[in-house]
């Protein structure tokens, strides 16, 4: 499913290699496809948990399902 994945400068710098536009407002959001799955740990309701693909790298992902927002889990 395609959503909107926020950004912020620190994220931008070690994923991104600094390519993204976060240095006026310290973040952006992407729109990016997001697989979504089921929460390891039952944390999260159904739809608000999965990953994204960095470089073949996969990074997850949490929404706090008010919206189709997420952003990316240290």
């Amino acid at each position: 499913m395609k959503a909107k994945v926020l950004i912020t400068s620190i994220e931008n710098m070690r994923l991104f290699g600094g390519t993204l536009p976060t240095k006026r407002w310290g973040f952006c959001e992407i729109v990016r496809s997001v697989t979504i799955e089921p929460c390891p740990f039952g944390i999260y309701d159904d739809g608000c948990y999965g990953y994204i693909t960095i470089g073949g790298k996969k990074f997850t992902v949490t929404s706090g399902c008010e919206g189709k927002l997420f952003e990316i889990s240290a």
